[in-house]
């Protein structure tokens, strides 16, 4: 059994973790990178049920969902079960409520959040890993993504642990992954700005935000447009900034 293999049966029974194979568990204690990913993927199932602990059911759901899951289709499916439809209804409403980006934001930093928290909750996977600041730009660079030129001096010290291209907004964008010393993580977004639209402008500085369990920062610097965001508390945010 590869990491692949052992992703994908782990996956499959995350709400039932002793249905996965003994060769598949054995795997987690071997593999730091799938037991990084596990990490994740329990803390996600946690912060769903978390969130939809005190949320009021509808009257009548579970019902509509079992004969949705019975009705004959155009093109029957019949690998679609019940359970399988109450399950990505889930994930569905789940993330509705862990998704920290609202309207009362600007337009890109609510998406650009929003892509940041999937990235946290290994929604969307890195498309390089490394653990310097250096290695990651030097792949930015040549992979021509938006890449920092100025950071804030304490980024600078962290590790990482590696970054994904995104696009907010029809803008090329970066996420940086750093390491805290907390256990947490800070993402470090890289924008093009140009045409972009609430945009700060480079005069203002950092300016500090939260949103549900997240704390950020915006600003501009060149052509680019920043956000860092972290689910540690705002102490260490500013920490990062040589604020505290």
């Amino acid at each position: 059994m590869n990491r692949e293999e052992a992703r994908l049966e782990l996956d499959a029974t995350t709400l039932r973790p002793r249905d996965a194979s003994p060769e598949a568990r054995a795997m987690l204690d071997s593999d730091a990178e799938l037991a990084a990913w596990h990490e994740k993927r329990a803390a996600f199932d946690e912060a769903v049920a978390e969130a939809l602990h005190d949320m009021p059911m509808a009257a009548g759901l579970r019902e509509n969902i079992l004969r949705a899951a019975t009705q004959p289709a155009k093109r029957p499916l019949r690998w679609i079960t019940p359970t399988a439809i109450a399950a990505a209804a889930c994930v569905l409403v789940g993330w509705t409520f862990l998704w920290p980006g609202s309207s009362a934001m600007a337009a890109w930093e609510a998406e650009s959040l929003n892509t940041i928290a999937k990235v946290e909750h290994g929604v969307m996977r890195l498309d390089e890993r490394a653990e310097s600041l250096e290695a990651v730009k030097k792949h930015l660079t040549s992979a021509e993504c938006p890449c920092p030129s100025a950071l804030p001096p304490a980024l600078a010290h962290l590790r990482t642990l590696g970054c994904k291209r995104v696009r907010i907004g029809g803008h090329a964008g970066t996420i940086i992954c750093f390491a805290l010393e907390s256990g947490k993580e800070a993402h470090l977004l890289v924008l093009d700005n140009e045409g972009l639209c609430d945009c700060p402008t480079a005069d203002e500085g950092p300016c500090f935000k939260s949103a549900r369990n997240w704390r950020y920062a915006s600003w501009s610097h060149g052509s680019h447009a920043f956000m860092l965001a972290t689910t540690a508390d705002e102490a260490a945010l500013k920490r990062l900034f040589g604020l505290v």
